[in-house]
């Protein structure tokens, strides 16, 4: 079954959207067991990693089950035997980077990063009791940095992909295990640059039928297939690029190796694909691969990264939309969304952030996802669930006094749905959430409307349901605002300069100062503006991305962005300034630490009031372009001097922070007065009210249920004939 997106904050939203219905990750399918967060992870000579990266999994010989978690400083080893109650047995610091691979031969795993120190190798044999040893530093033929390591668990062979070996380009290079402890250089691909990989034994019939077959995503080359049965000399037997190819980035078979699913990092709207997209290759004849289709995630604007296969299932690391698994039954080139868990509740934005791998093989069916932000996540795949869907989509502008009906489908997947416990949550302004009985119109479908709301007023709202066996699902949350007539009376998109000066008299910080451009995207700053093409110009602290994503971010104090001056003498009492911000302070050492401060002056800067504060920690401190809007007057007076200026530091303790502002409107809004008795909303209480009210009575749409019990009976008539007598 195909699911629908988690809905996304849009610019209808007048303030950053309440959090009153929060949960932890919105999930359909997957089921949380455990989270790790990055804190967890320091301490002793080791500090708290900047991110995550990669994961993979190690079952010992009595069955026992660990995560491999890869973080910028170190390999962290940790038990999920109890995958509700993972324990760290133990963490092997290494040069950090935001780079980071790990894989497994027998006894030893492998792990990569591209800083420096070459590959670690590190003992499990004894993890079950609690010792994990590293062996050795693998430096040999010039090698120092690596991007992946790659393993066929069948064939004693390590093969590097991304890696500085001598004369390698990228491409990639061998080192034999016949001793797992001391790998030796054996040889190197020569096809060029490889970013990753995937070593197997070929077992369909044909010249190639048990001979050992590379699958390598090349980056810009696109696909090659090599024939590594003997690594001292790799032959590529087949490859293929295809349209939009930006930068082949990681690739895996289905078990029958039939397909080969392959993912691109780079590629999206502008090359005429969702940023999800997924292509399917055919590599049944591997001489000849063959793109035969493809597919997206329900959340296509975050960027694919990691995925594997493990049966029926593809399990995709997404950024910022999470983990997606997919149905390869009964179309496996156009496989359908099944279940997800969104481990970036932010957003789904096409950033950097999120998910970075996932790893589903372990015996007992529990899932690691490995998150940038978010440390490690243990899951497991519950397909005993009730899915919702919106047939008429979900109300994201809410017409001033005015109800909205919310039309939902509930489908089950295993246990049936309990019909009467199914509701509408609602909160309004970030209050109390209020739960409106939903009325079932149809075998799966039911009703209810979101009540009137005055004007300007922001609404977020989730269906709930239980099954019959009283476990409860829910959608995700979809915010809503009732906007007055807004009207721009000016606007700055930050193509040119226009008044603004990055950098003020007194700033303290050594990098990452404010600067107009074209970003660089990072795991902590934004890869584009937030205007629309052709637009590419935002403020940034720091435009270059560097080697890590720590290279020119805030460091050692504050830097400061100084708007030009706006005249607002005379202007609408209701006049608001809104912009779109970027701030991330939750990477590093001491995440969570910094504020970013929005401040507003209407003497020219003599004297300034705070109108936004973002931080240390909560919502809006991990990045994604996000809106915010205030009301002028209700912070100074207005005036022909008014001007703004945004703060990001990074204070001691030090971390990774990154700020933007972009699309900055000076806006006014007429709001008609609350009148909820106007039911067809032409502002005017009158007999063709009443008649509209009837026939939505008379046909019992949940539109009439004015007192929210589940019902429409004469006590909604009567509430509504009170608000027909009561003038606005």
């Amino acid at each position: 079954m195909k699911l629908l997106p988690r809905a996304l904050a849009s610019a209808a939203l007048l303030v950053p959207g309440s959090v009153a219905l929060a949960q932890p990750f919105e999930a359909q399918g997957v089921e949380l067991l455990s989270n790790l967060p990055l804190s967890a992870f320091g301490g002793g000579s080791i500090s708290v990693p900047e991110n995550g990266n990669d994961c993979w999994g190690y079952v010992s010989p009595s069955g026992r089950e660990y995560a491999l978690m890869a973080l910028a400083n170190q390999l962290a080893v940790v038990e999920v035997t109890d995958p509700r109650n993972p324990v760290i047995v133990q963490r092997i610091a290494h040069p950090s980077s935001l780079w980071g691979d790990v894989k497994t031969f027998n006894a030893y795993c492998y792990v990569s990063n591209e800083q420096g120190g070459g590959i670690q190798v590190i003992d499990l044999s004894q993890v079950d009791t609690g010792v994990v040893t590293l062996v050795r530093s693998v430096t040999s033929n010039g090698l120092s940095t690596t991007h992946n390591v790659v393993l066929d668990p069948t064939f004693p062979y390590l093969f590097l992909a991304g890696s500085n070996a001598a004369g390698s380009g990228g491409s990639l290079v061998a080192y034999s295990l016949a001793d797992p402890s001391d790998p030796v250089y054996v040889g190197q691909w020569v096809g060029g640059y490889t970013h990753d990989a995937q070593v197997v034994l070929w077992n369909r019939p044909g010249p190639y039928q048990g001979r050992r077959l590379a699958f390598m995503a090349n980056a810009q080359a696109g696909l090659a297939i090599a024939d590594v049965t003997n690594p001292a000399s790799m032959p590529t037997i087949g490859s293929t690029s295809y349209a939009g190819v930006q930068y082949g980035h990681q690739c895996w078979l289905s078990e029958d190796q039939q397909y080969l699913y392959f993912g691109d990092e780079l590629d999206g709207p502008a090359q005429g694909f969702v940023y999800s997209y997924t292509r399917v290759f055919d590599v049944s004849d591997p001489t000849n691969p063959t793109l035969v289709g493809g597919f997206s995630g329900a959340a296509s604007s975050a960027i694919d990264h990691n995925l594997y296969v493990k049966g029926r299932y593809i399990y995709e690391a997404n950024y910022t939309s999470g983990l997606r698994v997919f149905d390869r039954v009964p179309d496996p080139v156009n496989c359908a969304e099944v279940a997800y868990l969104d481990s970036h509740p932010e957003n789904n934005a096409n950033t950097y952030n999120g998910a970075w791998s996932t790893y589903p093989y372990f015996p007992s069916g529990t899932i690691l996802i490995s998150d940038i932000n978010r440390g490690l996540i243990v899951t497991r795949l519950n397909l005993d669930f009730l899915s919702f869907a919106f047939p008429l989509g979900t109300p994201t502008a809410l017409t001033p006094s005015r109800r909205e009906l919310v039309t939902v489908d509930v489908s089950t997947n295993g246990t049936a749905v309990n019909p009467s416990t199914v509701v509408l949550d609602v909160s309004v302004n970030g209050g109390a959430v209020e739960s409106i009985p939903m009325l079932q119109t149809g075998a799966q479908r039911f009703q209810a409307a979101i009540p009137a709301q005055a004007c300007e007023s922001t609404v977020e709202y989730r269906v709930k349901a239980r099954n019959t066996a009283g476990t409860e699902f829910s959608s995700p949350a979809t915010n809503a605002a009732a906007a007055g007539t807004r009207t721009t009376r000016a606007s700055f998109d930050m193509e040119s300069a226009a008044g603004w000066v990055g950098g003020q008299p007194g700033d303290t910080a050594v990098r990452g100062q404010w600067e107009r451009g074209d970003p660089e995207g990072t795991a902590a700053q934004p890869e584009d503006d937030h205007t629309p093409s052709p637009g590419v110009n935002c403020w940034v602290t720091g435009r270059a991305a560097g080697t890590s994503v720590g290279a020119f971010d805030v460091d050692d104090g504050y830097t400061t962005l100084l708007s030009a001056q706006i005249n607002l003498a005379g202007s609408h009492a209701d006049t608001r300034i809104g912009y779109w911000r970027w701030y991330s302070n939750n990477q590093g050492s001491a995440p969570n630490q910094d504020t970013f401060r929005v401040d507003i002056s209407n003497n020219d800067g003599a004297t300034w009031t705070n109108a936004e504060t973002v931080g240390p920690a909560g919502a809006g401190t991990s990045g994604g372009w996000l809106y915010h809007e205030f009301r002028v007057a209700d912070v100074v007076p207005l005036s022909a001097q008014v001007r703004l200026r945004f703060i990001a530091e990074d204070l001691a303790p030090g971390s990774i922070v990154e700020a933007a502002v972009d699309d900055l409107a000076v806006l006014t809004i007429d709001c008609p007065p609350f009148c909820p008795a106007d039911w067809n909303g032409d502002g005017v209480v009158d007999f063709n009210d009443l008649l509209g009210f009837l026939n939505d009575f008379n046909a019992g749409s949940a539109l009439a249920d004015l007192n929210a019990d589940g019902q429409v009976d004469f006590n909604d008539f009567l509430e509504f004939l009170n608000d027909y007598n009561t003038p606005c």
